[in-house]
């Protein structure tokens, strides 16, 4: 299986919300809602913890000077800020099949 085999769009997870017995209408206001208020804590700093799901955070990077293989010249990426995901237990074992 090629990665790209199965992919889970927006619209999809919209339609597995309502096939849960909620609109799409309220599938895709939840839906965004929730990822509007990660970004939000994101921007603000602050760490995302969601039990058992797992945990989303910005971390600031270093500058670090790599080597462009086009141009063959040294050359400096500069700091910027990387989420970084930390899977929490729950998903980590349904990922393994453990859970349905």
């Amino acid at each position: 299986m090629k990665k790209s085999d199965k992919v889970l769009t927006t619209a999809d997870f919209i339609t597995r919300l309502a096939d849960k017995g909620y609109t799409k209408k309220d599938s895709s206001t939840v839906l965004y809602d929730v990822l509007g208020v990660i970004y939000e804590a994101i921007r603000a700093g602050e760490e995302v913890h969601l039990v058992g799901f797992g945990a989303f955070s910005a971390i600031d990077t270093k500058p670090k000077k790599i080597m462009n293989i086009q141009t063959g010249k040294q050359e400096t990426v500069a700091p910027h800020k990387k989420i970084k995901f930390k899977p929490g237990l729950t998903l980590k074992r349904a990922a393994e099949g453990f859970i349905d």
